[in-house]
């Protein structure tokens, strides 16, 4: 189950040296991964930490194999807990991730028509912009996402009799009539045109990223109104504002791809991404602090957020925007 990474996820370089610390304590997911692959101490402990010369990324090596990622990710772990319990925590009116003074930040200083995120869709500023298009109103809140929920448990009618399908349908049909009218009655204004792209990596939670039989996707296109195009789709008409990447950009296993695609088809790119000075290894590899200076020496153009956003977590985090266009990020103001 296990493949060799001789060459940098994210720069390609092949240049690596060793970490000298590599003991680390076992978190929950990683303990999971033990037990339901049934590896032993032994074989776990052959993935070693390496550090790319290039770009300063953090990478294991040997790792599990894409076979076994997408168990990971679809058995194993398949829910994204932390994309979930944002959402859930925001329809019951309590403190969701927000990002501090970031949306503020970038409501500030960019125009945004078309916006767009990468993979996951309650990690972002989704939730943000819904709290601008509908009245923000704890009962809205709750009953939007109740009844969402509703609405595309009921459409699932597989195993049930006829006249239970028939039911079904019916009350589906009533619970998405009643979903529209609850938007219609607190929407104040459509802010942006919405996206969300994915590139159904076994690096990335996909089919089973699920609440109460609901998928992540499926449930954004209802609550945000957004369309859902492949990361490798031809993008003719739209050009993007804004494309933003949370905590995303670390599970995929074509990283520089997904940012090279995003500041293609957008004006800016923001990401969110973890520069842990160790890695876990239910993680393939890691960003670094160097990625900025790896990023601007390949003309992309970044700016750190982190004294923007001013956001006490307990990990270590990196927030930036970047572009191809130099003089976007010069004009940036605080």
């Amino acid at each position: 189950m296990f493949k060799s990474y001789n060459a940098c996820i994210f720069c390609n370089s092949k240049k690596f040296k060793k970490e000298k610390n590599q003991y680390l304590p076992k978190n929950f997911y990683v303990k999971a991964i033990i037990s339901d692959l049934n590896l032993t101490e032994k074989k776990f402990d052959k993935i070693k930490v390496y550090r790319c010369l290039k770009c300063n990324n953090l990478q294991n090596n040997p790792w599990f194999d894409e076979h076994t990622t997408k168990k990971i990710y679809s058995n194993i772990y398949g829910q994204h807990n932390k994309s979930w319990t944002n959402l859930i925590n925001f329809s019951r009116n309590k403190k969701y991730s927000s990002h501090g003074q970031l949306f503020k930040f970038i409501k500030n200083n960019i125009n945004i028509k078309n916006y767009a995120e990468f993979n996951s869709p309650f990690m972002g500023i989704f939730l943000d912009f819904f709290k601008e298009e509908y009245k923000d109103l704890p009962k809205f809140r709750k009953n939007v996402f109740n009844e969402a929920i509703r609405y595309l448990s009921l459409r699932q009618v597989a195993g049930k009799s006829k006249k239970s399908q028939k039911i079904s349908s019916i009350i589906s049909k009533k619970s998405f009539q009643k979903l529209k009218e609850i938007k219609k009655k607190y929407f104040l204004k459509k802010e942006v045109n919405k996206y969300l792209f994915i590139d159904n990596s076994s690096l990335c939670w996909g089919i089973n990223d699920n609440y109460k039989s609901v998928n992540s996707k499926s449930l954004a296109m209802e609550l945000f109104d957004l369309e859902v195009h492949d990361i490798r789709d031809e993008i003719k008409k739209t050009n993007f504002d804004l494309f933003g990447i949370f905590l995303t950009l670390d599970h995929t296993f074509q990283p520089k791809k997904i940012l090279e695609k995003a500041l293609s088809i957008s004006k800016f790119v923001l990401v969110q991404c973890h520069i842990d000075s160790k890695i876990n290894k239910q993680h393939l590899f890691s960003f670094s602090e160097g990625i900025l200076n790896y990023l601007n020496n390949n003309n992309i153009y970044s700016r750190n957020l982190d004294n923007i956003v001013d956001k006490k977590c307990k990990s270590s985090e990196l927030y930036f925007i970047c572009s191809k266009n130099k003089k976007l990020i010069a004009n940036f103001k605080n």
